[in-house]
């Protein structure tokens, strides 16, 4: 009978090791599903902050480039040419002009009522546009008519067509060229020369042209 018992404590002793053995198997067994689970988190997290970072940084890139563009079209669109308004054909035949005009107010010493002076302008702007806003920051008289051909510069600072002789006007070119269009046609580029001269008798120019 001693014996029996004995057989049967050891065997409930050995159920509840068995018992006790499978808690602590099945706990640090959740343990581990649970660290895994918060490693994964903190991955994805982390990665997520990574992304983040990332697009914030390409944002960032996006954004500086598409500033240095538009800063760089405005300084594109904002260009500069120089105009040179020139009489000096006038003081060559001085007798000839009109006495009331007979001034180094209307025809200064020089020959030149402006010398080289910088304008800005804009994409499409014409070398009439160049005369128009010189003419205005300097306070320089123009006439201008609209003819079947387009504008005209008939007279600037006074000095108008006809008032040193029957064939004299205005005449323009741009870098030492005579355009084959007209000024109101003949679009700027950066940096053009562009000059407006009296000429006191077109005939003779053209002769010495074809000459």
């Amino acid at each position: 009978m001693k014996k029996l018992m004995s057989i049967i404590a050891a065997a409930v002793l050995c159920a509840a090791c068995l018992a006790g053995c499978g808690d602590s198997s099945s706990s640090a067994s959740s343990s581990s599903s649970k660290a895994e689970s918060s490693s994964s988190v903190s991955a994805a997290s982390s990665e997520s902050t990574a992304d983040s970072s990332s697009q914030e940084s390409s944002s960032t890139a996006d954004s500086s480039y598409e500033s240095a563009a538009e800063s760089s079209s405005a300084q594109d669109s904002k260009n500069t040419a120089s105009l040179t308004i020139d009489v000096s054909d006038i003081l060559a035949n001085y007798d000839t002009l009109e006495k009331g005009l007979q001034s180094e107010e209307f025809v200064p010493k020089s020959g030149k009522i402006t010398d080289a002076e910088t304008g800005e302008f804009t994409q499409g702007q014409t070398a009439l546009d160049l005369l128009k806003k010189i003419a205005e920051e300097k306070n320089i008289k123009l006439d201008i008519k609209t003819t079947e051909y387009g504008p005209y510069v008939s007279a600037i600072n006074q000095i108008a067509e006809g008032s040193c002789g029957k064939s004299s006007g205005w005449m323009f070119k741009v870098n030492g060229k005579t355009p084959d269009v007209g000024a109101d046609q003949c679009k700027l580029a950066a940096g053009d020369k562009v000059e407006f001269f009296y000429v006191c008798d077109f005939n003779k120019m053209y002769a010495q042209q074809a000459a």
